[in-house]
């Protein structure tokens, strides 16, 4: 029976592009799907039932209205915990500052594999930056921020997309550096 001839490098090094790829687009999917998850978690809203019972109409004198009793204490608004927000957004930053750090570690063992999962860890952080309730004095300046950092992560997913390590370590820094205002934006939270 005759063996077969090991297959030529160039067929392995096409497998492997291969799987790269869509091991690529299977963490894509995934990471679309969890911000898709994220995102919409509050749209569920429901369309009334119609009820089936008969409708009853009384032509009864309507009773006298009764005063409206004014109340006896301003309605304050509510007041977000300006140390428990830096230390809450602190912490997600730091977070995806780890993953950045293992972006760069993948892109030095010229490994790409690992590349998907601190992508989708990286948005997740961003999700969760997203919801946290924010103080009023960084109210402005703190969305503006995350469309900055958004913005930073998805020239990062093209660069991993792309598997061009020098681009990614190039977006890795633009990413840093964007983390790095964010984090000016909530060390001035009060």
């Amino acid at each position: 029976m005759p063996v077969a001839a090991p297959a030529p490098a160039s067929s392995a090094s096409a497998q492997k592009k291969w799987l790269v790829g869509g091991a690529i687009a299977a963490g894509l999917i995934v990471v679309g799907s969890v911000g898709a998850a994220i995102g919409a978690g509050g749209d569920r809203d429901e369309a009334p039932q119609a009820s089936a019972a008969p409708v009853v109409v009384e032509t009864e004198e309507p009773a006298a209205a009764e005063p409206t009793p004014t109340p006896s204490a301003p309605i304050e608004a509510e007041v977000v915990d300006a140390v428990s927000f830096r230390a809450q957004a602190g912490s997600h930053l730091d977070d995806m500052n780890k993953d950045l750090d293992d972006i760069v570690v993948t892109v030095q063992e010229d490994g790409f594999w690992r590349l998907l999962s601190n992508s989708g860890e990286l948005a997740f952080n961003l999700g969760q930056l997203e919801g946290l309730d924010v103080p009023a004095s960084v109210a402005v300046t703190w969305p503006e921020s995350l469309v900055a950092l958004d913005t930073a992560l998805d020239v990062l997913a093209d660069a991993v997309s792309a598997q061009d390590g020098p681009t990614i370590l190039a977006a890795v820094e633009a990413v840093r550096t964007q983390v790095e205002t964010t984090r000016g934006v909530v060390d001035s939270a009060l």
